[in-house]
């Protein structure tokens, strides 16, 4: 299989010969002849579209070729071939000579396509579709590996061409050279000639067909029917907000034989790149395949991008799995917590506000806003202390910031953690004042809740553990595949490298978000010695 790709690589090299960016476009016409499909190039006149069905033709061996300039006026006997006035006047029988036509070539061109008569139509999609030519009397499967059309239009609604625009399973928008160097270098070079193709490198009949063989047998992965699923189902969606906002845009349509014939392309491309299933990076050439208009491109685009993360993300590395699993964790703290921290009817509330700090060594009271204290994490928080003017013999602690740093002394600033019915001033624990005879608090994450959390804590740094392997395993495999797959631009593989990149990242956010969880259970549940008030700040 490595042979067979560096094979095709050195092929495309030996096609693009004085090609300027038009190399993705007669990638991508290579691997829709070989997958046996047609490939549509809408542009302007002037930007190559005829150069890439020549360059095509030589990619096989003795390969014969047709092209024509369709019009209006266009007659079967220009593509297909006249009618045998011999056969017809001798033996009554009505057979076009067919030699040196259409349906003898192995690569076609028809430019204008859409200006193709009913009659050309309707013997286009049977060779497109089947293979297959009816001349006459008889039936004969054509040779053509690839149908190369162009226009500058898009195929007119209403005028019957739809059937035949679905035949086009690799649709390209072809533009003017973009790259200033690659203009500057086409319009210096001199030598316009087709390059030569070594006859080891070009396919030949034999083994075209057995390749088709090998094609079918490519396997294709579950998370593969994951990104059509998802792309189907972004469609039909697309389709409904269109319909509901009663909009005049096109809806995109992908009829299930395409489907059928994406997945042959897909299989085509793995196999061409020397894989044995169809990976996730082969599924970003289903971008140039689903569109029916230009304004669809960036929409599809996205689909396509979409689709192929969700697919990583959910199938292959389990992302999902371990978002949804992190994400149960943080609710069973919040609820193995919440008999501490919320609405505790043990304490004593003063003044319906404040809660009273116990056993301080203070000349009276020391309170602290109920609000304050439910803010409190295990983490500490800065106070300062305050005397309060309008109730005698009573110190409040309250919430310190940055903009109180000229108008509060340093001594007088305190850190404060939330404990269990009390609070650590500076480290030091201090009960808060309870309702007499209130029942007592129970014991935080004590038991099987302590357990079974322990245990929750283990079982999720286990399958953090398995996606951070697998995603490093992923993105070193996906990488080495998509850097050197034939078919891909460089912006294609910016979008993989982003992706990968994304996965990552996302892993590494999971492995300190569970870090994160897991220091503030352990802060939580230390026991701190109880330490002598004497010598405290408030002594």
């Amino acid at each position: 299989m490595e042979n067979l790709t560096q094979r095709i690589r050195l092929l495309l090299e030996a096609l693009n010969e004085r090609v300027f960016g038009k190399e993705h476009i007669i990638s991508l016409s290579l691997l829709s002849a070989v997958a046996g499909e047609s490939i549509f190039l809408l542009g302007p006149p002037g930007v190559a579209k005829s150069m890439v069905a020549r360059r095509l033709k030589l990619a096989f061996r003795n390969a014969g070729s047709f092209d024509y300039l369709m019009s209006r006026f266009s007659t079967p006997d220009e593509i297909f071939g006249p009618v045998s006035i011999s056969k017809l006047k001798d033996r009554d029988t009505y057979e076009r000579m067919t030699e040196g036509y259409l349906p003898t070539a192995t690569i076609a061109f028809l430019d204008e396509i859409w200006k193709a008569g009913p009659a050309i139509q309707n013997a286009l999609l049977t060779i497109l579709n089947e293979k297959i030519y009816r001349n006459g009397n008889h039936t004969f499967r054509v040779p053509l590996k690839g149908l190369v059309a162009a226009s500058n239009e898009l195929p007119a609604s209403g005028q019957g061409l739809d059937a035949l625009w679905d035949r086009f399973l690799v649709r390209m928008l072809v533009t003017g050279i973009t790259d200033q160097s690659d203009f500057d270098r086409m319009i210096a070079s001199p030598d316009e000639s087709e390059p030569c193709v070594n006859t080891a490198l070009q396919i030949e009949e034999q083994e075209y067909e057995t390749w088709q063989g090998k094609i079918g047998s490519i396997s294709i992965h579950y998370s593969i029917f994951e990104v059509i699923h998802t792309l189907k189902e972004k469609i039909e969606d697309h389709n409904h907000k269109l319909q509901n906002a009663e909009s005049t845009e096109q809806p995109l349509y992908v009829s299930d034989r395409r489907w059928k014939k994406l997945v042959k392309l897909l299989r085509t491309s793995a196999f061409l790149n020397g894989s044995d299933t169809i990976r996730l990076t082969d599924c970003l050439l289903l971008r140039h395949c689903l569109w029916n208009e230009v304004s669809q491109l960036e929409e599809i685009n996205e689909m396509v991008t979409d689709a192929i993360r969700m697919s990583a993300e959910g199938y292959l590395l389990n992302l999902q799995g371990l978002h949804r699993e992190m994400e149960a964790l943080k609710d069973e703290l919040s609820s193995a917590a919440a008999v501490h921290e919320n609405r505790d009817p043990g304490l004593l509330l003063v003044d319906s506000y404040y809660h009273q700090i116990d056993k301080v060594r203070l000349a009276g009271r020391l309170l602290m806003f109920a609000s304050d204290y439910q803010s409190l994490d295990t983490i500490g928080k800065l106070f300062y202390l305050h005397k309060d003017k309008y109730k005698s013999q009573c110190f409040i602690l309250k919430r310190y910031d940055l903009s109180m740093r000229n108008k509060v002394p340093q001594h007088k600033i305190y850190s404060l953690r939330k404990g269990n019915r009390s609070v650590f001033i500076n480290d030091y624990e201090y009960p808060l004042v309870c309702v007499p005879g209130c029942e007592p608090l129970p014991p935080q994450a004590a038991g099987t809740d302590k357990e079974k959390l322990e245990e929750r804590f283990c079982q999720l740094n286990d399958l953090l553990l398995r996606v951070e392997g697998g995603c490093k395993d992923f993105y070193t495999q996906e990488w080495a595949y998509a850097d050197r797959h034939l078919f891909l631009n460089e912006q294609e593989r910016d979008i993989i490298r982003g992706l990968l990149e994304h996965q990552q990242t996302s892993v590494a956010d999971y492995r300190n978000e569970l870090n994160e969880l897991e220091h503030a259970y352990r802060e939580e549940n230390t026991e701190y010695p109880s330490e002598s008030i004497e010598g405290n700040l408030f002594g």
